[in-house]
């Protein structure tokens, strides 16, 4: 059993992976390369539902309604672009890092020269001293001020810079929902009770019953009443379902702030709380396994190693020692 030289070889090999792997820059913001699927899916279902609910749908309620329902609305739809914006477009990272050229890549991390990214405070692949709470994310390759979480909906770390717009981002979002929610039921009821109610606009006394108006007062475009309710059956539906992973994001960071926890220290406490310990009074077991000697002979370098390697078999419970 040539286990010394195994092991040698796959040393060598993980080094000259190491040595291979290429030096990577670091991103400034959300919008730097390279872009998340995610990010995509978040602007295209933001501008689905913002289309539907001024083209389609908030013209159908009666008249005192309607300028109320833009208002708020739009006032919600807004807010929550400027801050949706300014959550990925802020640069997180720590104020030494600003300052640096970002057109020059980072070192690659060498574990055989430091235990961790960051010690003492001082990071050795920004090769700046930072704050006690900056974490180096991987994603974005930088250290992040008073890191919380990466996010791929941002495509951008979340960090002191940018909390504040990234939580009001989550209660304007969930808002917006909420009102698109309550429209949409409002106008099935109204469908099956009344739907007269939802035909008050002037340009219905020219069509026939069967007959709906979308994009109104500025484009009127005519359509049946099967395609209107399946429109509105899949907002409904999209909005119910951003709304509840939103309502459930929204609820952690409120339970976050009540704990006074960042995301990260929330997960790293609980994977400490999952780590199995050591119980007091038990050690590691070993035994040694000699190598027979027909094996080793003639080979003078496995005869020394036969009577030395030993395997060690951990009990359950226990953390592997540390090399």
């Amino acid at each position: 059993m040539d286990l010394c030289g195994r092991s040698q070889r796959g040393a060598l090999r993980e080094a000259s992976r190491k040595q291979a792997s290429p030096r990577r820059w670091s991103r400034v913001n959300g919008w730097s390369w390279p872009l998340h699927t995610f990010q995509a899916v978040a602007w295209t279902m933001l501008f689905i539902l913002a289309f539907a609910s001024f083209g389609i749908f908030v013209p159908l309620l009666p008249p005192n309604w309607n300028l109320v329902i833009y208002g708020v609305t739009g006032g919600l739809f807004c807010f929550h672009f400027v801050v949706h914006l300014l959550a990925i477009s802020i640069n997180p990272a720590e104020t030494n890092i600003r300052l640096k050229n970002y057109s020059e890549p980072v070192p690659t991390f060498d574990p055989s020269k430091h235990t961790h990214v960051i010690e003492n405070q001082y990071c050795h692949l920004c090769e700046v001293t930072v704050n006690k709470k900056a974490k180096h994310c991987r994603a974005c390759n930088k250290c992040v001020s008073d890191f919380d979480h990466h996010c791929k909906w941002l495509n951008n770390c979340v960090g002191g810079r940018n909390y504040r717009y990234f939580f009001c981002s989550l209660v304007s979002d969930s808002a917006s929902l909420l009102c698109l929610i309550t429209i949409l039921l409002y106008i099935f009821i109204q469908y099956f009770v009344n739907p007269e109610v939802l035909r008050t606009h002037p340009l219905y006394e020219d069509v026939s019953k069967d007959t709906w108006l979308l994009f109104l007062p500025l484009f009127p475009v005519k359509t049946k009443t099967l395609v209107v309710l399946g429109i509105g059956v899949f907002v409904l539906l999209l909005s119910a379902l951003s709304l509840l992973l939103l309502g459930h994001l929204l609820i952690f960071h409120l339970f976050l702030m009540f704990k006074k926890l960042s995301t990260y220290e929330y997960v790293t406490q609980n994977r400490c709380q999952k780590t199995p310990r050591v119980p007091a009074g038990r050690k590691e077991l070993s035994f040694k396994i000699s190598t027979p000697q027909r094996a080793v002979q003639g080979d003078p370098a496995a005869a020394k190693v036969s009577g030395s390697v030993s395997h060690h078999r951990h009990v359950p419970g226990e953390l592997p020692a540390a090399e």
